[in-house]
């Protein structure tokens, strides 16, 4: 194996990447990403399902009762799965840090979209329904 001298340590190290493919860190940080995303996405399913329905051609002509409020109810568990989904991007975001040894190394853009996803989704979710929550 080739050698070569360090400058600025004065220790010898190998030449080349000794890291071949991507540690437990780097994957760990890959799939909080992607549970970060999974509950963005489930954050969207419950505010659809507690947004007031609207009426459409089909029911005045059935003539189906709709809701014509919104259901408060499944608005704290969004609320937490968005808290959630953002603690996930902090802690992703930690990890990819830790791992920032290489200039080979790089952040994963993932989390900082989905974490500024959830936190203008937090904001807006507040300024919208904050009047529901009694703090």
């Amino acid at each position: 194996m080739d050698r070569k001298e360090s400058p600025d340590s004065g220790r010898t190290q190998r030449q080349g990447e000794r890291r071949k493919k991507a540690d437990w860190i780097v994957n760990l940080a890959a799939i909080l990403s992607l549970l970060a995303w999974l509950i963005a996405l489930a954050v969207w399913v419950f505010l659809d399902m507690a947004a007031a329905e609207r009426e459409h051609i089909f029911t005045r002509m059935f003539e189906v009762a709709v809701r014509g409020h919104w259901d408060v109810t499944l608005l704290p568990i969004a609320f937490g799965l968005l808290i959630a989904a953002l603690c996930i991007c902090i802690l992703a975001f930690f990890l990819n840090k830790l791992r920032m040894k290489r200039k080979t190394d790089k952040y994963r853009k993932s989390v900082f979209i989905i974490g500024g996803i959830t936190i203008i989704g937090i904001v807006l979710f507040l300024v919208r329904f904050g009047s529901y929550f009694i703090w």
